[in-house]
């Protein structure tokens, strides 16, 4: 199996991609430690990692608090002795309806508030667990940007957030490779989660246009993006550092 022995976090494991890429890596052997704020949601990916032959542990963790985060890796040591990857999929997206505002209809909270989420957290876990991947020379950070970290397409203060983790990825990669340490990125176009899912009420159109815009004529799936980042942690992506997979459907390139 290609995870075998290793230990993952996963943030934002509670649903969506995070929930694909708990069970999928613990089809492949990993012992997986899911990060999120309801419980009840991280309760039942628990249990379809475990239904899927996996080892899960729980913690329930607000990712804008370093406190939590800090927590959150030292209960994983506790638990399981070591942390080989780290995937910060968490963050806020189209479900919230602020987050679709120009820079001149943002207010400066709600700014805050996103990058706070999607790009300090990411930061606070980086640094959490490189402290522990430093010492043992190893291990394997992937984080999760958008396609609008690379295009640009509106939504000022995500696109802002998402730009910020790439650049962050490429230093971080570049910073740790004498310590054997690779971090990538995967960059999803929108994908069929709970959290796009809220936003077809929202927005009208939002589905329709997601669903055909990209040249492969639908939607990313979970599972998707699960695979994707499956590979990038796994050792078959040994020599890959620095790097962002778009999980588009040829979007970025159309």
């Amino acid at each position: 199996m290609r995870l075998e022995g290793k230990v993952a976090i996963i943030t934002g494991g509670g649903s969506g991609i995070g929930r694909a890429s708990a069970i999928r890596f613990a089809q492949e052997g990993a012992k997986v430690a899911i990060a999120g704020r309801r419980l009840e949601c991280l309760e039942e990916t628990a249990e379809m990692v475990r239904a899927n032959g996996g080892e899960c542990l729980c913690c329930v963790t607000d990712v804008r608090d370093e406190a939590q985060i800090i927590q959150l890796v030292e209960q994983t040591l506790k638990t399981y002795g070591k942390i080989d990857i780290l995937f910060n999929n968490a963050g806020v997206g189209y479900s919230a309806p602020y987050v679709m505002d120009s820079t001149v209809k943002t207010p400066s909270e709600d700014w805050d508030e996103i990058l706070s989420i999607n790009l300090r957290s990411v930061f606070y876990a980086c640094k959490a667990v490189l402290k522990h991947m430093i010492d043992r020379k190893s291990g394997v950070i992937l984080n999760c940007s958008s396609i609008n970290g690379v295009i640009g397409c509106g939504a000022d203060a995500y696109t802002a957030s998402k730009g910020g983790i790439n650049a962050l990825s490429r230093a971080l990669a570049v910073d740790n490779a004498k310590y054997n340490i690779r971090v990538n990125v995967v960059s999803p176009a929108a994908t069929d989660t709970p959290m796009i899912q809220s936003a077809y009420q929202e927005i009208d159109g939002f589905y329709e246009y997601w669903s055909g815009v990209a040249p492969l004529n639908r939607m990313a799936t979970p599972e998707d993006v699960a695979n994707a980042a499956l590979f990038l942690v796994s050792d078959e992506a040994g020599f890959i550092t620095g790097q962002n997979l778009m999980v588009d459907g040829g979007l970025s390139i159309s």
